[in-house]
């Protein structure tokens, strides 16, 4: 076999080794000569070549190829060889992931930790929640085709088992091969019957049934044994066999074992929230619902006391050990989060109160005094006040914030990475003092998505773009979950003027989230330089009504940008109005609504352009710096005399 790789696919590949034997396919590791990228090259076994149409069964998994999720590896070529017998079987190569299969955990220690089979779970769900979106069933969820690396699961082997069974037939039976694993077969789909999104789901549970059982569901000596004990006979209790099993999760398991589609769970998705739910007593679930949101003036009020109060009572908590914060306190530094996650001076408000009665509650949980360090240096950034603050006093606290948080924790990652965010306000013309906190943010939690984000962007803005690329690649793979990661990808590689890369990196951002507004307004961007100029459009319309105050402006600007270089020019003045009349109520404008406003008058009225970037301070800024010497849509000026003057350093001729 090893011999006909080499000829067939010897110009594409060099193979290095084989991997594995399945029931379906030979897995071989190859190196990728194009890309210098390691990848698995599957092919299938030769009885299965005559069993079915290999051109057929091609243009079936080319179908499920255009899904892309952070979670699903990734199908990158396809093709037939001939075998030296004359035999020909398809193969296809998907993006190798170093690490193990589930089985391979499975079999080493029969029983999972529950958090652990839990999160697994979860991340192989979020994978096919993805598939289903785009009417793709896998069909054969199963250990083997769970790859767990990184501290993520990923999900392999999208539509194979559908274009087997649509492409082969009745002739695969012949074979002896059966398309999809009986010990996971949904019962309609070992019956023959059509199969939708709950029969994946039935094989999901059944997976985490024997990641926490130590065997699955239904068990038996043949195939036909294993298939009619799951028409004949209910899912057994998992409780008896795994007491750390929670009656909730039990009953979870149990509803999406049902042998009718119609009563397991409508999606993918509420089945996951049922393994997630806990069993909090309902009485305390109604305490924690009747917290309210406190006003943000008594919220900044009691952040105030609560920093003299920590003062009082340090010494004696150093003394005593910290205690584990009570559960209302981390719930409302969740919900702090999700709101300082949104981006929008809504969302930041809202963070800032939460964030300051989680500390009124324990002024020693540093989480906390973190994440308000954040929230108001974001207000600083955004140019706005939260209500009752003049602007100039919202930095002073953030670094009033950031100092209590590193007196609570000097050890923790989530500390020094408040530290860079906060550096970099106080000085943003010197990124190294912001990356030295990045990197011991990074080496405390290897696995902190945000520290690798922070320390991409210190590496971006000061001139080593290639190494900013590849540790937010590296954040990727920590958390392909991670929305800003993705969408800073695209960033970094539209900088680097490799546009279908960048394009990639953004679709995988909004697919993640798609209200997320940075992922919006980048593929916006990606698609101006494509000259998709109605896919722009739409991305800047959705940013725009995801927008609030300050990015509506930027969104308004990227409109403009798109009608600039279309050639309608008297559309894009009149967004450029727009844009204008709006950011007047932000003194000084930011920077990034100055780079934004500029690039479309770039190509109508250069000088004003040029004018208008003359004017923002400090001109050294790093990142106001990256803009101009990485930005495409900068390109129409670029060689302008006074546009180079606006650069510290030489602006390369090729992009970032």
């Amino acid at each position: 076999m090893r011999d006909d790789l080499h000829r067939a696919l010897g110009d594409r590949y060099a193979v290095e080794g084989e991997l594995g034997r399945g029931g379906m396919a030979t897995v071989w590791l190859a190196r990728d000569r194009r890309h210098d990228r390691l990848v698995a090259l599957k092919i299938l076994h030769p009885e299965l070549g005559g069993a079915i149409g290999t051109d057929r069964f091609l243009r079936e998994i080319r179908v499920t190829a255009r899904l892309q999720h952070p979670l699903v590896v990734p199908l990158l070529d396809s093709g037939v060889i001939s075998l030296a017998g004359g035999t020909e079987v398809p193969w296809y190569a998907m993006a190798y992931v170093e690490g193990e299969s589930l089985r391979a955990r499975i079999t080493r220690e029969r029983q999972l930790p529950v958090d652990e089979a839990l999160a697994i779970a979860h991340d192989v769900a979020e994978a096919l929640g993805a598939a289903h979106r785009m009417g793709v069933v896998h069909r054969d969820v199963k250990p083997e085709n769970v790859l767990l690396a990184d501290g993520r699961a990923y999900v392999c082997d999208f539509g194979i088992a559908r274009a087997l069974a649509d492409t082969g037939g009745e002739r695969l039976t012949s074979t002896g091969f059966t398309v999809g694993t009986p010990t996971y077969m949904s019962p309609e789909q070992a019956a023959a019957m059509p199969v939708d999104a709950r029969s994946d789901q039935y094989s999901l549970a059944s997976m985490v049934y024997e990641m926490l059982a130590g065997e699955p569901p239904f068990t038996g000596p043949t195939a036909q044994a294993i298939v009619a004990r799951r028409l004949a006979e209910p899912a057994r209790t998992l409780r008896p066999v795994r007491p750390a099993v929670s009656p909730r999760l039990e009953r979870a398991l149990l509803r999406a074992l049902e042998r009718v589609p119609a009563d397991r769970y409508p999606d993918i998705a509420a089945f996951t929230d049922a393994l997630g739910a806990t069993d909090e007593p309902p009485e305390r679930a109604a305490v924690r619902r009747r917290w309210p949101i406190r006003a943000l003036a008594a919220a900044v009020g009691m952040a105030l006391v609560a920093a003299a109060a920590w003062t009082m009572r340090g010494r004696a908590r150093q003394m005593a050990g910290p205690p584990g914060p009570d559960s209302t306190v981390v719930a409302l530094y969740r919900r702090a989060q999700r709101s300082f996650e949104l981006r929008t001076p809504a969302g930041v408000v809202a963070s800032i109160a939460d964030f300051s009665a989680a500390i009124a509650r324990d002024s020693a949980y540093a989480p906390a005094w973190s994440g308000l360090a954040r929230a108001y240096a974001r207000g600083y950034n955004r140019r706005f006040a939260p209500p009752g603050l003049v602007r100039d006093s919202v930095l002073r606290l953030a670094v009033f914030a950031a100092d209590r948080a590193m007196a609570a924790d000097a050890a923790s990652a989530e500390t020094w990475l408040t530290q860079a965010i906060v550096r970099q306000i106080v000085d943003p013309t010197d990124a190294a003092p912001v990356m030295r906190a990045a990197r011991r943010a990074v080496a405390i939690d290897s696995t902190n998505p945000f520290a690798w984000h922070t320390l991409a962007v210190s590496l971006a803005d000061s001139g080593d773009m290639a190494a900013a690329v590849d540790t937010w690649r590296h954040c990727a793979l920590v958390a392909p979950a991670y929305a800003q990661c993705l969408a800073f990808l695209g960033l970094g590689h539209y900088w680097r003027r490799a546009i279908d890369s960048a394009a990639a990196w953004a679709d995988s951002a909004v697919s993640v989230d798609p209200t997320y507004l940075l992922g919006r307004t980048t593929m916006g961007s990606i698609a101006i330089e494509r000259g998709d100029f109605e896919r722009a459009t739409a991305a800047f319309e959705a940013a725009r009504r995801l927008s609030t105050e300050l990015e509506v402006v930027n969104a308004v600007a990227g409109l403009a940008l798109v009608e600039a270089r279309r050639g309608r020019r008297d559309a894009a003045r009149a967004l450029l109005r727009e844009a204008d009349s709006l950011a007047a109520a932000y003194q000084p404008v930011p920077m990034h609504t100055i780079v934004y406003t500029a690039q479309a008058r770039a190509l109508l009225d250069p000088r004003a352009a040029l004018a208008a970037l003359e004017r923002y301070h400090p001109r050294r800024e790093l990142h106001f710096q990256l803009h101009l010497r990485c930005d495409p849509a900068f390109d129409p000026i670029a060689h302008e005399p006074g546009f180079r003057a606006l650069l510290v350093a030489p602006r390369p001729i090729a992009g970032c």
